[in-house]
Protein backbone atom coordinates (compact mmCIF):
# COMPACT_ATOMS: atom_id res chain seq x y z
CA UNK A 1 0.00 0.00 0.00
CA UNK A 2 1.23 3.26 -0.86
CA UNK A 3 1.85 5.93 1.60
CA UNK A 4 -0.42 9.55 0.67
CA UNK A 5 1.26 12.57 1.98
CA UNK A 6 -1.68 14.73 4.52
CA UNK A 7 -0.90 18.17 2.79
CA UNK A 8 -1.64 16.89 -1.23
CA UNK A 9 -4.39 14.91 -2.90
CA UNK A 10 -4.80 13.62 -6.22
CA UNK A 11 -5.50 17.02 -7.47
CA UNK A 12 -2.12 19.05 -6.36
CA UNK A 13 -1.41 20.94 -3.12
CA UNK A 14 -3.98 21.49 -0.69
CA UNK A 15 -4.66 24.98 1.03
CA UNK A 16 -1.87 24.21 3.71
CA UNK A 17 0.59 23.19 1.48
CA UNK A 18 0.04 26.71 -0.78
CA UNK A 19 -0.13 28.68 3.16
CA UNK A 20 3.16 27.19 4.04
CA UNK A 21 4.70 28.16 1.04
CA UNK A 22 4.08 31.72 1.03
CA UNK A 23 6.30 33.92 2.64
CA UNK A 24 5.93 35.58 5.62
CA UNK A 25 6.26 39.32 4.25
CA UNK A 26 4.15 40.41 7.61
CA UNK A 27 6.71 39.48 9.87
CA UNK A 28 9.31 40.96 7.89
CA UNK A 29 7.90 44.19 7.70
CA UNK A 30 7.66 44.52 10.84
CA UNK A 31 10.66 43.07 12.00
CA UNK A 32 12.77 45.88 9.93
CA UNK A 33 9.82 48.71 9.71
CA UNK A 34 12.26 51.12 12.05
CA UNK A 35 15.31 50.84 9.67
CA UNK A 36 12.62 51.44 6.67
CA UNK A 37 11.31 54.55 8.53
CA UNK A 38 14.98 55.46 8.64
CA UNK A 39 15.86 55.69 5.18
CA UNK A 40 12.57 56.86 4.50
CA UNK A 41 13.55 59.69 6.19
CA UNK A 42 17.39 60.00 5.92
CA UNK A 43 17.76 59.41 2.53
CA UNK A 44 15.99 63.25 1.42
CA UNK A 45 17.54 64.18 3.99
CA UNK A 46 21.14 63.30 3.26
CA UNK A 47 20.25 64.52 -0.60
CA UNK A 48 18.77 67.77 0.62
CA UNK A 49 21.95 68.39 2.75
CA UNK A 50 24.16 67.47 -0.55
CA UNK A 51 22.19 70.00 -2.83
CA UNK A 52 22.01 72.65 -0.26
CA UNK A 53 25.96 72.61 0.69
CA UNK A 54 26.46 72.42 -3.16
CA UNK A 55 23.80 75.65 -4.02
CA UNK A 56 25.80 77.56 -1.14
CA UNK A 57 29.67 76.96 -2.47
CA UNK A 58 27.73 77.87 -6.02
CA UNK A 59 26.66 80.84 -4.80
CA UNK A 60 29.66 81.88 -2.61
CA UNK A 61 31.83 81.76 -6.03
CA UNK A 62 29.02 83.59 -8.15
CA UNK A 63 28.84 87.77 -8.01
CA UNK A 64 25.27 88.00 -6.29
CA UNK A 65 26.03 90.64 -3.82
CA UNK A 66 26.30 94.22 -4.97
CA UNK A 67 28.17 97.07 -3.03
CA UNK A 68 26.79 99.89 -5.37
CA UNK A 69 28.68 102.94 -5.45
CA UNK A 70 26.88 106.32 -6.62
CA UNK A 71 28.25 108.47 -9.32
CA UNK A 72 31.39 110.80 -8.44
CA UNK A 73 32.19 108.63 -4.94
CA UNK A 74 34.82 106.38 -4.36
CA UNK A 75 34.83 103.25 -1.72
CA UNK A 76 37.19 100.67 -0.12
CA UNK A 77 36.57 97.42 -1.32
CA UNK A 78 39.65 94.43 -1.26
CA UNK A 79 42.04 96.68 0.34
CA UNK A 80 41.62 99.13 -2.34
CA UNK A 81 40.28 102.44 -3.21
CA UNK A 82 38.35 102.50 -6.77
CA UNK A 83 36.39 105.24 -8.25
CA UNK A 84 35.20 106.29 -11.28
CA UNK A 85 37.65 109.09 -13.03
CA UNK A 86 35.89 109.58 -15.62
CA UNK A 87 33.57 108.23 -19.07
CA UNK A 88 33.29 109.14 -22.42
CA UNK A 89 30.71 107.82 -24.86
CA UNK A 90 32.15 107.66 -29.12
CA UNK A 91 29.92 107.07 -31.59
CA UNK A 92 30.51 104.62 -34.58
CA UNK A 93 29.50 107.63 -36.83
CA UNK A 94 31.35 110.85 -35.05
CA UNK A 95 35.05 111.30 -36.90
CA UNK A 96 36.52 109.39 -33.17
CA UNK A 97 34.26 106.11 -34.01
CA UNK A 98 35.70 105.88 -37.65
CA UNK A 99 39.25 106.53 -37.02
CA UNK A 100 38.55 103.24 -34.29
CA UNK A 101 37.19 101.12 -37.08
CA UNK A 102 33.84 100.69 -35.01
CA UNK A 103 31.40 98.61 -35.88
CA UNK A 104 28.41 100.20 -38.13
CA UNK A 105 25.54 100.56 -34.87
CA UNK A 106 27.58 100.86 -31.91
CA UNK A 107 28.90 103.20 -29.58
CA UNK A 108 32.24 102.63 -27.45
CA UNK A 109 32.01 103.41 -23.92
CA UNK A 110 35.33 104.32 -21.93
CA UNK A 111 35.20 104.15 -18.61
CA UNK A 112 38.63 105.75 -16.54
CA UNK A 113 38.99 104.03 -13.39
CA UNK A 114 41.41 105.51 -10.21
CA UNK A 115 43.12 102.80 -8.15
CA UNK A 116 44.76 103.26 -5.44
CA UNK A 117 46.46 100.15 -3.43
CA UNK A 118 46.35 100.06 0.10
CA UNK A 119 46.45 96.35 1.56
CA UNK A 120 48.81 94.46 -0.29
CA UNK A 121 48.51 90.64 -0.20
CA UNK A 122 51.56 88.16 0.83
CA UNK A 123 53.33 88.53 -2.27
CA UNK A 124 53.18 91.93 -2.18
CA UNK A 125 50.99 92.33 -5.03
CA UNK A 126 47.40 94.88 -5.66
CA UNK A 127 44.33 93.00 -6.06
CA UNK A 128 43.29 91.80 -9.68
CA UNK A 129 39.69 92.74 -10.73
CA UNK A 130 37.47 91.52 -14.11
CA UNK A 131 34.92 94.10 -15.46
CA UNK A 132 31.88 94.29 -17.42
CA UNK A 133 29.27 97.21 -18.34
CA UNK A 134 25.98 96.37 -17.69
CA UNK A 135 22.59 98.06 -18.52
CA UNK A 136 19.53 98.40 -15.99
CA UNK A 137 16.38 99.03 -16.78
CA UNK A 138 13.91 99.55 -13.80
CA UNK A 139 16.86 98.22 -11.32
CA UNK A 140 17.41 94.99 -12.86
CA UNK A 141 19.94 93.87 -15.05
CA UNK A 142 18.95 94.08 -18.97
CA UNK A 143 22.22 93.72 -21.03
CA UNK A 144 26.45 93.62 -19.89
CA UNK A 145 29.13 93.46 -22.22
CA UNK A 146 32.50 92.22 -21.63
CA UNK A 147 35.77 94.15 -22.17
CA UNK A 148 36.87 95.33 -25.67
CA UNK A 149 40.15 94.93 -25.18
CA UNK A 150 40.46 92.53 -27.57
CA UNK A 151 38.09 93.91 -30.06
CA UNK A 152 39.25 94.23 -33.13
CA UNK A 153 39.14 98.31 -32.79
CA UNK A 154 41.78 100.28 -33.37
CA UNK A 155 41.42 102.10 -29.90
CA UNK A 156 44.07 102.93 -27.64
CA UNK A 157 44.59 104.13 -23.99
CA UNK A 158 46.48 107.50 -23.40
CA UNK A 159 49.68 106.96 -21.92
CA UNK A 160 50.51 106.32 -18.42
CA UNK A 161 46.92 104.51 -18.01
CA UNK A 162 46.93 100.77 -17.89
CA UNK A 163 44.52 98.77 -20.02
CA UNK A 164 43.37 96.94 -16.76
CA UNK A 165 43.73 96.22 -12.73
CA UNK A 166 47.67 95.37 -12.57
CA UNK A 167 48.77 93.38 -9.69
CA UNK A 168 52.58 94.52 -9.68
CA UNK A 169 50.90 98.28 -9.31
CA UNK A 170 51.58 98.71 -5.79
CA UNK A 171 50.91 102.77 -6.22
CA UNK A 172 47.89 105.10 -7.25
CA UNK A 173 47.08 104.22 -10.51
CA UNK A 174 43.93 104.02 -13.48
CA UNK A 175 43.17 101.86 -15.88
CA UNK A 176 40.92 102.03 -18.75
CA UNK A 177 37.46 99.51 -19.63
CA UNK A 178 36.65 99.65 -23.19
CA UNK A 179 32.69 98.76 -24.43
CA UNK A 180 31.08 98.06 -27.37
CA UNK A 181 27.35 98.16 -26.94
CA UNK A 182 24.84 98.88 -28.92
CA UNK A 183 23.57 102.34 -30.51
CA UNK A 184 20.31 102.00 -28.80
CA UNK A 185 21.77 101.64 -25.47
CA UNK A 186 20.58 103.78 -22.76
CA UNK A 187 22.22 105.74 -19.94
CA UNK A 188 21.28 103.62 -17.19
CA UNK A 189 24.96 101.83 -16.72
CA UNK A 190 27.51 100.44 -14.06
CA UNK A 191 30.52 99.16 -14.13
CA UNK A 192 30.64 95.65 -12.60
CA UNK A 193 33.84 95.15 -11.00
CA UNK A 194 35.05 91.89 -9.32
CA UNK A 195 38.00 90.74 -7.09
CA UNK A 196 37.43 86.68 -7.04
CA UNK A 197 38.32 87.07 -3.14
CA UNK A 198 36.05 89.31 -2.16
CA UNK A 199 32.70 86.94 -3.97
CA UNK A 200 29.84 86.91 -3.36
CA UNK A 201 30.53 90.55 -2.94
CA UNK A 202 31.23 92.86 -5.86
CA UNK A 203 31.26 96.33 -6.87
CA UNK A 204 29.07 98.08 -8.65
CA UNK A 205 30.05 101.50 -10.06
CA UNK A 206 27.46 103.84 -11.49
CA UNK A 207 28.44 105.69 -13.94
Amino acid sequence: MSRTDPSTDADGPTDSTIDSRRPKRRGWLRRNAFALAAIIVLVPLTLGITFSNEWVNYYSTRPSQPVVVDPGQSTDFAGTGWAIEGTERISSTSPEGREADLPGGSDLVVVTVSVTPRDLDEKGESPFCEVRLEERDRGELARSWGSAEFEPIDYDEPEGVESGCTTDRTAPYKFEAQFVVPSDTTEALALHLEVGDELPKYLSLTL
